[in-house]
């Protein structure tokens, strides 16, 4: 029987000495699918897979005899992702919610276990000389029903920053752009940017974490952009794609005077922080997920079988997490990325030209402003 203790072993993130993936890839099967430990969303699965995942899972590939999208993740019960192990804590965990871009959202569980990717990003912005211990940090983005509210919150918090959060509701934003309503989206984004001048014109803010048409439209607004270009060092940007020119853009001419750094992820996958830019670089902005509790792979778009793209080609993105609170096995994502080695030869893969793979018709995938 495999004990609190015993997972946390192995499961607590530790960044510079990680467990093998197969390790972990096992850890996870008995913790998940141990009467003792178990969720009863897993536990009931279990009953119904033509495989026993305490026997038959024992490497990274044998995940795929889950199939390729294993959960439904926008129906769940999410008192039922809670696994018995975690008992203890069921009161710290929270409900998150997908952006639903591509439908109903997905809900995943979430306690403590993405504190560890925090720590991650925020172990990347200091290689990035990302500024920290001096000022506050100002959120513009999604805060509940998303994960990312409560990501920001922590790292503002690792970086000793209070958080000044002004909430975005990206969902809204996607359906008056459905609809054609272009003023109904001007004057959304208007209310957003007044609210964000009125807390730089009264807080001493320094970092900014907001996505690319965020950073576009306060370029727009002069007495936005007048404050950001006084107060703010450090931006982090994420939540929708961004092309190499409109990040040139960014970086020297619209913000010079800050760090800019981007993050790429998901409610599902957690967070893959740019790692720092090289001379010999493949592109603008490479991504290096959270390997090996959340694992990226690329597949072939057209036809996503069981083996990867090779380096430097593009696929669809696959993503696993492995983590104590939250089993996501092998599931395809929306998103198309070219598939990088690693620079400094570590295991997992790193990621560049992220972007949503687009369907005609009426599944067209609108990123709007997140």
């Amino acid at each position: 029987m495999m004990t609190t203790d015993s997972f946390t072993e192995i499961f607590e993130p530790q960044h510079d000495a990680a467990p093998p993936l197969d390790e972990l890839v096992r850890a996870a099967m008995r913790w998940h699918f141990s009467a003792d430990t178990g969720s009863p969303y897993w536990l009931r699965r279990a009953e119904q897979l033509d495989f026993n995942p305490l026997q038959d899972i024992n490497t990274f590939a044998d995940l795929r005899m889950f199939g390729p999208d294993p959960v439904d993740w926008a129906t769940v019960a999410a008192d039922a992702l809670i696994p018995a192990g975690c008992a203890d804590r069921s009161a710290t965990f929270g409900v998150y919610e997908s952006g639903g871009t591509t439908g109903s959202p997905k809900r995943i569980i979430d306690a403590s276990s993405r504190l560890g990717n925090v720590r991650w990003i925020d172990q990347h912005l200091d290689g990035h000389r990302f500024p920290a211990g001096s000022g506050h940090w100002l959120h513009i983005g999604p805060t509940g029903p998303h994960i990312m509210g409560k990501n920001i919150r922590n790292l503002a918090e690792l970086r000793g920053a209070l958080c000044f959060a002004i909430d975005l509701d990206p969902r809204w934003v996607r359906r008056c752009i459905a609809e054609g309503r272009a003023d109904g989206v001007r004057r959304y984004m208007d209310h957003i940017l007044d609210q964000v001048r009125d807390i730089l014109a009264t807080q001493d803010i320094r970092m900014m974490s907001t996505t690319p048409p965020m950073l576009e439209a306060i370029v727009a607004r002069p007495d936005v952009y007048e404050l950001v270009q006084q107060k703010v060092r450090g931006i982090l940007w994420g939540g929708t794609s961004i092309d190499a020119e409109t990040l040139r853009l960014c970086e020297q001419e619209a913000y010079p005077d800050a760090v800019i750094v981007g993050a790429y992820g998901n409610t599902m996958m957690g967070v893959a922080p740019q790692r720092p830019r090289l001379p010999d670089d493949p592109a603008s902005c490479v991504f290096r997920p959270y390997y090996p509790y959340s694992v990226v792979e690329v597949v072939a778009a057209d036809d996503p079988g069981e083996d990867e793209v090779p380096y430097d080609t593009q696929g669809r993105v696959r993503i696993t997490a492995l983590t104590r609170e939250l089993f996501v096995p092998p599931t395809l994502e929306r998103d198309l990325a070219v598939r990088r080695a690693p620079v400094d030869k570590s295991p997992g893969n790193e990621l560049s030209d992220v972007r949503p793979r687009q369907l005609a018709g009426p599944d067209r995938i609108i990123e709007g402003v997140y």
